[in-house]
């Protein structure tokens, strides 16, 4: 498959498979990294808990990111947005390897193609988010834009609902290099199912 450029707000993102790269999962292997900061946005969803962080190794960031989806179901319960997976790239390297993180995904849906900063790394973001529906059906988060680096700003397939909010702070040195996810796990089929409701983010030197 050919990757192929969208156009997005300030720059091309790509939305590619990993091209000649050799894809490990980092599985918390590095979730000691020190950093600098976390940021995090105001309009998380309000059900589930706080996961575990999962980290880029030393001298890599955050380069692209995929979403894990549920479908629009009409009148079955919807979860919308159930992970998000970031692509770790060495700095100033030509290594072939990409490794990837992404906490706590919840068991709905499939993930989406990689979209890519066209130049730089993840630096800031914004989340979708659907407000509490009463006795209607939930969904809580269903998509994330990143802004890079350059100045790109990048948005992957997510779900129908909600709004963004307003955007994180962004990292002040090099880029994103950990996450961290806040997940409604499932309870069974009587119960309306959110899962990812919100996310934050780690920067690193």
């Amino acid at each position: 498959m050919q990757a192929i450029p969208i156009l997005l707000l300030v720059g091309l993102a790509y939305v590619s498979p990993v091209f000649g790269k050799r894809e490990i999962s980092a599985n918390g292997t590095f979730s000691n990294r020190q950093y600098y900061s976390s940021i995090n946005v105001s309009n998380g969803g309000p059900w589930g808990t706080w996961t575990w962080i999962d980290m880029c190794p030393e001298h890599f960031y955050a380069m692209g990111y995929s979403v894990k989806t549920e479908e629009y179901g009409g009148a079955s319960d919807d979860t919308a947005l159930n992970g998000i997976r970031l692509f770790c790239i060495k700095i100033n390297s030509t290594s072939n390897v990409v490794y990837t993180i992404e906490s706590d995904s919840g068991k709905f849906g499939q993930w989406s193609g990689i979209t890519w900063c066209p130049t730089g790394f993840l630096t800031a973001f914004q989340l979708k988010v659907e407000v509490p529906q009463g006795i209607l059906d939930d969904t809580a988060a269903n998509n994330i834009k990143f802004r890079c680096s350059s100045g790109a700003v990048i948005e992957g397939t997510g779900g129908r609902f909600g709004d963004y909010g307003g955007w994180s702070n962004a990292c002040t040195r090099v880029g994103i290099c950990g996450i961290e996810t806040k997940q409604d796990p499932y309870h069974n089929v009587f119960v309306d199912d959110t899962a990812l409701n919100d996310a934050r983010f780690f920067c690193c030197d």
